[in-house]
């Protein structure tokens, strides 16, 4: 029988991190900014009772675009966004509203380090006293 490994973290794995590492923060930004657009359209759809397949047809496009862009990777243009608003009887605007959640969180976790010395006290609390941990 085979053994059950346990699963990689993917923010463990060292590809994922030196991706997330060579990218610059307008970068990520631009990353995050393009799924919070899709999940925003894609609510609106739900919201109004448009399926995804109508509303490829009300746009003329092919379901098959439309869930390309409906995947986060699209990168639109002023015009689509325009397209796409007036299918869906909302302001360009109320299309690009939404609160953004980075994608990518980072948790650091620090302890602070056993005193080196008689003169630190408990009370002194400087950045010096605090290790990251790993």
């Amino acid at each position: 029988m085979f053994s059950k490994q346990p699963k990689k973290s993917l923010f463990r794995d060292n590809l994922l991190k030196a991706l997330l590492e060579g990218m610059k923060e307008v970068e990520k930004v631009q990353v995050e900014t393009k799924f919070n657009l899709a999940q925003n359209i894609e609510n609106f759809l739900k919201n109004k009772g448009i399926s995804k397949s109508e509303f490829a047809a009300i746009l003329g496009k092919s379901p098959s675009e439309i869930s390309k862009w409906l995947s986060g990777k699209h990168n639109f243009t002023i015009d689509t966004l325009m397209e796409i608003a007036h299918a869906l009887k909302v302001d360009i605007a109320e299309l690009l509203k939404f609160k953004p959640e980075p994608l990518f969180k980072t948790e650091i976790k620090v302890h602070r380090k056993p005193p080196t010395d008689s003169k630190q006290s408990e009370n002194s609390d400087t950045f010096d006293d605090y290790e990251m941990l790993e």
